[in-house]
């Protein structure tokens, strides 16, 4: 994120009371009448245990608020359990083999009703931002008082909107948690809630997506999610895991994606959506037209601008377009998501190209900085130069905001520097968030937490596909390949040594140093410009860049200082 810039349930306590019968003897011996029938204290849970067929002869489980029980599910898939003294609300659990699905029962009273099945399981993910076996093994008194009827509720909905891009759309029927479920069984057929559950188990198994790491995506992404539970391993989205994907790529899938181009936008950012068609291999672009991808690779193409597009496993993209004036330029493109701005609260590093002068040039710098719920910026390290920063006082903090953009995004405002810009947030499948913010006279930002960098592991190996953009706005090289493996650590000087392909028809190699959490916290740093003998005894001189690993994305952003240059290094897909 650019932060400167010139002008330009709690628990429910059922309380049973007890009926007191007061009987008065009159004189003339009349009688006291019948005694009110008892309260019952028994709390009843129903529902339907289904994956489309019935789960019959289920183990069925539920720990409550107050209370515990069990029962066997019939051969419909029903069940009931009472338990004597219960109190709502409830986690449930039936296991039948190797299926085992959770759900909510929540409200007041007496009963509740609570079906199990994949989208409970969704759901139950969901709201508990953990795996759901997890979440059932650790409920306690603190977890009930948690779930509420309208957080089972919201989470119920979140989850049938994971399932919309795969063609599944539970939305507008019975209420996947406790509405009437008839599941098929035998030769009877099932409702249309349980045809839906049909086609969920078939897209399931058509993806070589299992529930549980469906369910696990769900936990991850869920706002929130702690973030000792989530995982820098690059992987797709909880809603794309379902969408139809292209024939030589897991990562490219159907569904919209939002465009980012460096360029000078004259009186808006240079962005907008397209929709991609993945087994298709097109897309239709922001003018609408419909353009077509030619495999190079493994999830590598060329566009129709004679440009490369490199997909990861995180499903973000980098690509060269035509963008303005003819010439090819820096794009990134990732799937179209929806956060609140309360999802953007925390501490963030940045890299940028950014203009800190009026009509000054475009050049590198970096940032740490802090973002409340509200949006607001509340602490901010600029480095106009990479390397000298200095920590606002909080008194002197331009007054910056972010705000949800109706058209996709967020609108970030400084009315301190008098500027208005876009941001865009992708959340991928580890959990983790970037931030890309955008503005109107070209000017590029990528965000991502605030985290120190650990040392590699040595003999790790990694290929890049490095695009590099100039500040005249232009990608003009082709997107092009690196590779290196680590020597060597030097745990106590915080760097580590590697040998890096110079040439990959030739094998020639030169050795590079890295120093990590350089020149701050969260950064690496390649010391440069140093002179080194390559592996056939020539010489090569090794350029300084700082760089920035968005976590989770298989994306790191470059900065190189003595060229400024601006690059997008995106892990290879061909590497494991």
């Amino acid at each position: 994120m650019t932060f400167t810039k010139a002008p330009s349930g709690l628990l429910t306590s059922v309380l049973f009371g007890t009926t007191l019968v007061l009987s008065a003897c009159g004189g003339g011996g009349g009688s006291s009448g019948a005694a009110p029938a008892p309260v019952s204290t028994d709390l009843v849970l129903t529902g339907t245990a289904a994956t489309g067929a019935a789960i019959s002869g289920g183990a069925v489980e539920a720990k409550c608020a107050t209370g515990s029980g069990s029962t066997t599910s019939a051969t419909d898939g029903s069940y009931t359990i009472t338990i004597s003294g219960g109190v709502l609300p409830c986690v449930v659990r039936v296991t039948a083999g190797a299926t085992v699905l959770h759900s909510l029962a929540t409200g007041t009273g007496h009963s509740a009703r609570a079906n199990l099945t994949p989208v409970s399981e969704l759901t139950v993910a969901r709201f508990a931002a953990v795996s759901p076996p997890t979440y059932y093994a650790a409920f306690d008194a603190t977890a009930a008082a948690a779930l509420t009827d309208a957080g089972a509720q919201a989470a119920a909905s979140a989850a049938i909107d994971t399932l919309k891009p795969s063609g599944i759309d539970f939305s507008g029927g019975a209420n996947v948690l406790n509405g009437a479920l008839v599941a098929a069984n035998g030769t009877a057929l099932g409702d249309a809630y349980d045809q839906r559950l049909d086609a969920l188990k078939l897209k399931l198994t058509a993806s070589g997506v299992t529930l549980a790491q469906l369910a696990q995506a769900v936990a991850l992404a869920t706002p929130g999610a702690a973030a000792g539970t989530l995982s820098t391993t690059a992987s797709l989205p909880p809603e794309l895991l379902l969408a139809p994907q292209a024939p030589n790529c897991a990562s490219l899938r159907s569904g919209k994606y939002r465009v980012v181009v460096n360029a000078d936008g004259g009186a808006a950012p240079l962005t907008g959506l397209i929709t991609v068609n993945a087994p298709a291999l097109t897309f239709v672009d922001t003018l609408g037209a419909t353009e077509t991808l030619t495999v190079t690779g493994p999830c590598t193409y060329t566009n129709e601008d004679g440009g490369e597009v490199i997909v990861n496993k995180a499903g973000v993209i980098v690509s060269r377009v035509l963008a303005t004036g003819g010439a090819l330029q820096g794009a990134v493109l990732f799937p179209e998501q929806s956060h609140t701005v309360a999802e953007l609260a925390g501490d963030y590093n940045a890299i940028a190209f950014d203009r800190t002068t009026s009509g000054g040039a475009i050049h590198l710098t970096s940032s740490t900085a802090t973002v409340d719920a509200g949006g607001k910026l509340t602490a901010l390290n600029f480095c106009d130069d990479l390397r000298i920063c200095v920590v606002t006082p909080s008194a002197s903090l331009p007054n910056l905001t972010f705000t949800t953009n109706v058209a996709g995004g967020f609108t970030v405002t400084n009315t301190t520097a008098g500027y208005v810009d876009r941001a865009f947030a992708y959340r991928a499948g580890g959990g983790h968030l970037m931030v890309v913010e955008l503005a109107a006279p070209g000017h590029i930002t990528f965000s991502t937490r605030n985290v120190a960098v650990v040392m590699p592991p040595v003999g790790r190996v990694q290929q890049f596909w490095n695009l590099f953009m100039g500040s005249t706005y232009t990608a003009p090289a082709a997107i092009s390949l690196s590779k290196n493996t680590v020597d060597s650590v030097d745990n106590a000087a915080g760097t580590f040594n590697r040998t890096a392909v110079l040439d990959f028809a030739t094998g020639v190699t030169r050795p590079e140093t890295l120093q990590i959490n350089s020149l701050r916290s969260g950064y690496n740093h390649r010391l440069g410009p140093v002179t080194v003998m390559t592996s056939n005894g020539s010489f090569s001189t090794t350029a300084e860049f700082i760089s920035l690993t968005m976590r989770g994305m298989d994306l790191s952003v470059l900065a190189l200082p003595g060229s400024n240059q601006l690059g997008l290094s995106s892990l290879d897909f061909s590497i494991p």
